[in-house]
């Protein structure tokens, strides 16, 4: 080809900027005819949309913005002509953005604006979330006209945006855009797409049609096929090879670490459980990334074949060449004996054989088909996990028998062996030291680098600074900084003045008032229910890779990013809030056992505003409470059994706390009730003894419910005994009849255990 691949992937990125300069009326990037009029649109001629006017406008404009180290004129050529080709490049570009968009138009959503007529540029980007459904269509959320920060991830329901919102918006996205200026190729197209993440992510691609698609991820999926097409024809670039479309040119593969919270959880001491746990959760998040980036590296591809990135899993697309058929099994070995080698055992990594996919293959009518047999190849790789690295090593102890003889198990891990004996005990593996280092510059550090030229011990992949370093990529953590990639780590952690973190047991003894209560920690956990059907039955003939992508993005992005800046910026959660992990589709928290609780009626307030309400997008959660002396994992198996019984539950959507499941509106009314127990007992309106008795009660109404013969033949007896103590004990009637209503029948006395149990525990003095 005439072009080189940097080129052709920085066209495939930029090809559309032109949609946005048009909707912001930004004129001064459009072509004038003789007259000096805007263009129109020539059929036939290479300006056939007016989008590309713009495109080709602003980027004669930004010349010398763009990297030095490429040609210039080749980019502006390819991304100009995408609509009208007439070379092999301007092929490449053209069957990319087809592939890219080809199953993103459809007009399933029929979307009603009321019969309003609005201009092509008012229509707002819908809120993808806001519209899955199992059942029933759901009623369409937006998104706000925002750069990607704070709490613009949360829907709107304003149909329509004006182009004053939208001229405000390019201009913050041209100055930024400015800021790219200088630099190389390679932190500049790492730089633009964080940009475009920034700015693009709430513009709809397209305007005819279901506007349910970022132009963010239209572009970042156009410039993965262009990889891929570019490393597939690289030796032939035959413009009829190129718009040959019976070839399978693609092959997807997908990754999977396994044994995640398990791997997190398992600390063997209650010594710096605070530093190990952050580290822990973001060394996963970390290798997730550094496997991603050396695969595509392996390859020679770029970072925009990352479709998916989130929770430990991700999906690459890649050329389904001879080399990467020859490599892939050489790389799957590798990777698994560096897991062997890093994590014993304690984590495995599952790396697809891939599914070899066509132009056919990826259009509307075909992509669930294909979305089903990378789900299933993926499962049959699972069953054969770790089996490469495992029958060429063998058993996994061998090379770390002689220093565990020698030197005696980490007392941290308790898996690789100590790195010695000095005066203040048994020291601590290098692993673990690694990760007290990382667990501590987490929440101090400005800036993140990775180094995945090679796999390595994962303290030597990554560095932490508190600046940026122009010697080497840095990505801004938390903070979006114009000329930089930013990424997004949810680790916050309460702070004391002198900026030392607080321990576990100081967020407990933060638990309700100074004086009273007791002290206890809590842990939240919770998931979205029926995930997998959310991103395949849900979409149903709306799948495609960019709405996949999409879909996976704002779920990870509402995860982490938005929940670390609801929390960090919460007047109480920003003192007693410590994350332990959070993103991809779950979260888990630990903290001052009440501020838990409130939190978690917050968080799924929040997660209603993100979906829209939509009944089919829910969250199930469990709550614990624990001494903050118990091992953290016996305390996160004790959240999993909660959060496994809301999953339980027929309609999920639920939270468990003090062994009993209700639905989130129940458990927000149980913790007011709870707080007004509370207030009752404060002003001595009541007697702690009656409010011990309903605890009894909850129990026999719980016994009556799965159907003790013994109970159910004293069923009246408990409820007359209950009546009788709450008119024997408290004499305000008013209050009398606020009491009874927890007694009306064995469900409601059984819930009246969260609103019971609450009380009681801001009453007990110390931890008991």
């Amino acid at each position: 080809m005439n072009v080189t691949f940097e080129e052709a992937v920085l066209a495939a990125w930029l090809h559309d900027i032109g949609k946005f300069a048009q909707r912001a009326g930004v004129e001064i990037y459009c072509a004038k005819d003789m007259e000096g009029q805007l263009a129109k649109p020539q059929k036939g001629g290479w300006y056939s949309h007016q989008h590309v006017l713009y495109t080709y406008g602003f980027l004669e404009a930004k010349k010398n913005v763009l990297p030095h180290d490429v040609n210039v004129k080749n980019i502006i050529d390819m991304a100009a002509y995408h609509h009208t080709p007439s070379s092999s490049e301007h092929i490449l570009i053209t069957e990319a953005d087809c592939l890219s968009s080809g199953s993103d138009r459809t007009n399933t959503l029929n979307i009603d604006d009321n019969d309003e007529k609005i201009q092509f540029y008012e229509k707002p980007m819908i809120h993808l979330l806001s519209t899955l459904h199992l059942d029933k269509k759901q009623n369409p959320a937006y998104c706000k006209m925002k750069p990607l920060e704070n709490d613009a991830i949360l829907s709107t329901e304003e149909k329509k945006v004006s182009r004053d919102e939208y001229k405000k918006l390019w201009d913050s996205f041209e100055k930024d855009f400015d800021a790219l200026s200088g630099l190389s190729y390679h932190n500049f197209i790492l730089a633009l797409e964080s940009l475009l993440e920034r700015y693009w992510w709430c513009i709809p691609s397209a305007t005819n049609s279901d506007a349910d698609i970022s132009l963010f991820q239209h572009s970042k999926t156009t410039a993965a096929f262009t990889a891929a097409l570019y490393r597939y024809h690289e030796n032939d670039d035959n413009p009829s090879s190129l718009k040959n479309r019976d070839i399978k040119k693609f092959k997807i593969i997908s990754g999977d670490i396994s044994g995640i919270q398990k791997y997190i959880f398992d600390l063997k001491t209650t010594e710096n459980n605070a530093k190990l746990l952050r580290a822990k959760s973001f060394e996963l998040l970390a290798i997730s990334k550094i496997l991603c980036d050396y695969i595509i590296r392996s390859f020679d591809l770029t970072s925009a074949n990352i479709i998916t990135f989130a929770g430990g899993k991700f999906m690459l697309l890649l050329p389904n060449t001879e080399k990467v058929n020859n490599r892939l099994p050489f790389l799957q070995l590798e990777i698994e004996e560096y897991f062997l080698k890093e994590f014993a055992g304690k984590l495995a990594v599952i790396i697809s054989d891939g599914i070899n996919a066509g132009y056919e293959d990826c259009l509307k009518e075909n992509v669930q088909k294909l979305f089903n047999e990378i789900g299933y190849n993926a499962d049959c790789c699972k069953q054969k996990k770790m089996q490469k690295a495992l029958a060429k090593k063998g058993a996994v102890l061998d090379e770390f028998y002689s220093d565990l003889q020698k030197n005696g198990e980490c007392p941290q891990c308790g898996v690789f062996p100590a790195a010695g004996i000095n005066a203040e005990g048994i020291r601590p593996c290098k692993n673990c030291r690694d990760l007290e280092s990382i667990g501590l510059h987490l929440v101090k550090s400005a800036t993140i680098s990775f180094h995945t030229e090679k796999l390595q011990s994962f303290g030597e992949m990554v560095n932490f600074s508190l600046s940026q370093n122009n010697h080497e990529t840095c990505y801004s953590i938390n903070d979006f900084i114009p000329g930089s990639p930013c990424m997004y780590l949810p680790y916050y952690a309460p702070k004391k003045k002198d900026s030392t973190l607080y321990s576990f047991e100081e967020l407990a003894n933060k638990s309700c008032s100074e004086t009273k209560g007791n002290k206890k920690l809590a842990m939240f956990k919770a998931d979205v229910d029926n995930l997998g059907l959310i991103f395949s039955s849900s979409l149903g003939e709306r799948l495609s890779f960019s709405r996949y992508a999409d879909l996976s993005f704002i779920l990870n992005y509402f995860f982490s990013a938005y929940y670390d800046y609801f929390v960090s910026n919460h007047e109480i959660y920003k003192d007693k809030i410590y994350t332990v992990f959070s993103g991809g589709d779950d979260i888990c928290v630990l903290g001052s056992w009440d501020a838990v609780i409130d939190f978690a009626n917050d968080f799924h307030d929040k997660f209603e505003e993100f979906t829209n309400k939509n009944p089919d997008v829910t969250l199930s959660a469990g709550i614990v409470l624990a001494n903050a002396k118990v091992p953290v994992r016996n305390i996160a198996d004790n959240a999993e059994t909660a959060l496994e019984q809301s999953k339980n539950n027929p309609d999920k959507n639920s939270v468990t706390l003090f062994n009993t499941t209700v639905s989130w509106s129940e458990f927000k009314k149980c913790v007011d009730d709870g707080k007004q127990l509370k207030k009752h007992l404060d002003e001595n309106r009541i007697s702690s003894g009656i409010v011990y008795k309903m605890i009894d009660f909850a129990n026999r109404a719980e016994n009556v419910n799965k159907g003790d013969f013994q109970d159910l033949l004293r069923n009246n007896t408990w409820l007359s005994n209950f009546r009788y103590s709450v008119t024997r004990n408290i004499k305000e009637k008013q209050l009398q009849q606020w009491f009874l209503a927890f007694g009306l029948n064995p469900e409601s006395m059984i819930k009246s255990r969260i609103a019971v149990s609450y009380a009681l525990y801001t009453q007990r003095n110390g931890n008991n």
